[in-house]
């Protein structure tokens, strides 16, 4: 339709309908045959019905849930009900392990300490002990008595690995330990042969010089020996003959720098206790310790007749009665008073043919046949016999020949021990 040019539509006509609650009645209609039959089903019955199916679902929710959580508890507990035992039996066998290896122990000690009470009392309380373990395993049936049995066999072999293990690593630290020491001790004893080589070389050179003192001093004697055709080595006439199998020094392990140098050291020493033992039975020294050189040895004015005269000996003057002493140990071989100008006098008889004369005593100590030993006092310093005053007439003789006793005084005494 057309209005001024323009077409004018006509709005259509909207139908309302009433809006129908939720589970409104209902009716349900079955044909058959031609005939219709209509069932009404009220809101009523259907809010029931929809009550009974949500009661009926939570109720098989609830049931589902209870189930499988009820399964998972018990499977849970199962399974700490099964570590509970195998920890139980672990425990059992634990302990039975550790009072087997005690019981050994307690046996060991009881043998070194003869039964004490506080042992035995240990004792019959780990019987005590065993046996109840052993009961509870029996009437548990929960408890296999053999995997207990096994358990404990292994805990035993593995408690005794332990106990090696533990003392083998005790062992290699010892035996760290005393490696460590055997170092040090060697580099100890290192320096002590280090120190004994020094010192040998000491004592060496020490023995040298008193050899050489020796040699020197026997040459000052075989010059005045010389005179009289004579020689004297004093270990020509020794007696300390050496001789035997080899056989090495055993459990003594020395280098062999050390093992020279103690030889040397050896031999050097043995040569000069041969020199020391020889040279102590040699007049040499003072008879007199405090003296007046009045007469040498040889040829002289004679203090009476002023004539031209030998004399044997040396004339030392000193105090009446001064101490006359033995310069070297000997044997007395003629001791008293004589005519013949030496008035009282004393003779000793030396090793290695060694002769000494005392003269113009005014005491004698000693008889003859007496031993002496060196600075023994055998007199005294007098005026007897032919003399102008007090002094000592002093001779020295070799293989009988009278030598001049200066160079035996002048020497010093080397037989001091």
């Amino acid at each position: 339709m057309k209005k001024h040019g323009k077409y004018k539509f006509r709005k259509p006509k909207v139908q309302y309908t009433e809006k129908k609650p939720f589970l409104a009645d209902k009716e349900i209609i079955f044909r058959n045959g031609g005939r219709a039959r209509v069932f009404n089903i009220s809101h009523r019955l259907q809010v029931f019905v929809l009550m009974f199916m949500a009661a009926v679902f939570c109720w098989s929710g609830y049931n589902y849930y209870f189930y499988h959580h009820s399964a998972k508890i018990i499977h849970r507990k199962d399974k700490e009900l099964d570590k509970t035992r195998d920890a139980y039996i672990d425990l059992m066998s634990d302990v039975t392990a550790l009072q087997n290896n005690l019981k050994d122990v307690v046996a060991s000690v009881d043998e070194a300490g003869n039964g004490l009470k506080e042992i035995k009392e240990y004792k019959e309380k780990a019987m005590v002990m065993e046996d109840k373990i052993k009961k509870i395993a029996d009437s548990e049936a929960w408890i296999d008595a053999g995997e207990m049995e096994d358990k404990v066999t292994k805990k035993e072999a593995l408690l005794q690995k332990d106990i090696a293990v533990q003392e083998n690593n005790t062992l290699r630290e010892k035996m760290s330990v005393l490696g460590d020491k055997l170092e040090n001790l060697q580099k100890t004893v290192k320096g002590l042969e280090t120190a004994e080589i020094a010192i040998l070389d000491k004592i060496e050179t020490l023995s040298g010089q008193e050899i050489d003192k020796i040699k020197g001093s026997l040459s000052e004697i075989n010059k005045s020996l010389k005179v009289q055709k004579q020689y004297f080595n004093p270990l020509s006439n020794s007696k300390d003959g050496q001789g035997g199998k080899y056989l090495p020094l055993e459990g003594v392990d020395v280098s062999k720098d050390l093992q020279d140098k103690m030889s040397s050291v050896f031999q050097k020493i043995d040569l000069l206790d041969k020199y020391k033992t020889a040279m102590s039975q040699v007049p040499l020294g003072r008879p007199v310790y405090k003296y007046r050189l009045t007469s040498t040895f040889g040829g002289r004015s004679d203090p009476f007749n002023k004539k031209l005269a030998r004399h044997k000996g040396l004339d030392l003057s000193a105090a009446l009665g001064s101490r006359v002493s033995a310069p070297a140990a000997g044997t007395v071989i003629d001791a008293g008073f004589y005519k013949n100008g030496y008035g009282n006098l004393v003779t000793i008889k030396h090793n290695n043919g060694f002769v000494t004369k005392y003269a113009h005593l005014n005491k004698i100590y000693v008889n003859k046949g007496d031993k002496v030993v060196y600075n023994q006092a055998i007199g005294e310093v007098g005026r007897t016999g032919r003399a102008t005053g007090s002094h000592l007439h002093y001779e020295v003789l070799y293989n009988g020949h009278n030598v001049n006793p200066l160079t035996f005084v002048n020497i010093g005494s080397m037989n001091k021990s």
